[in-house]
């Protein structure tokens, strides 16, 4: 039986762009562009768990708002649960700290980005809502 990851992700939305980080050469997706986020911990609900995140991994305040979307994303070892919520950006101007790249996106240049497949979905949901 496979393992059961939950993971949560963050879209920040500000002024019609979206703000997106490309991940280093590491594991399954490796240089794709993503919703930065990770795993919600003991204790936390999912949206205590990406203001955690963004604070650790871009060194900004953030506020979760709704959710957006939810995907499951199968691999050989992993299936892979990520809710993306819409976050707010609060403070702070994102600094990279585990990420090689990062870009804040319009309607018309969000689809050159090649999103990893767990998040590629929720970019139509954004483009329609938001963008």
């Amino acid at each position: 039986m496979k393992k059961q990851l939950f993971v949560v992700a963050g879209a920040i939305i500000k002024d019609k762009f979206v703000f997106a980080a490309q991940r280093g050469n590491h594991g399954k997706t490796a240089f794709k562009w993503e919703f930065p986020g990770g795993k919600v911990e003991s204790g936390e609900t999912n949206e205590q768990a990406l203001e955690r995140e963004f604070k650790e991994e871009l060194k900004i305040d953030v506020k979760a708002h709704e959710l957006i979307n939810v995907t499951v994303d199968e691999y050989d070892d992993v299936i892979i649960n990520l809710s993306t919520y819409r976050l707010e950006l609060i403070s702070g101007e994102p600094v990279l700290t585990e990420h090689i790249n990062s870009r804040w996106s319009n309607i018309n240049n969000i689809d050159e980005l090649e999103f990893a497949k767990a998040d590629a979905p929720t970019i139509d949901i954004i483009k329609k809502r938001y963008l």
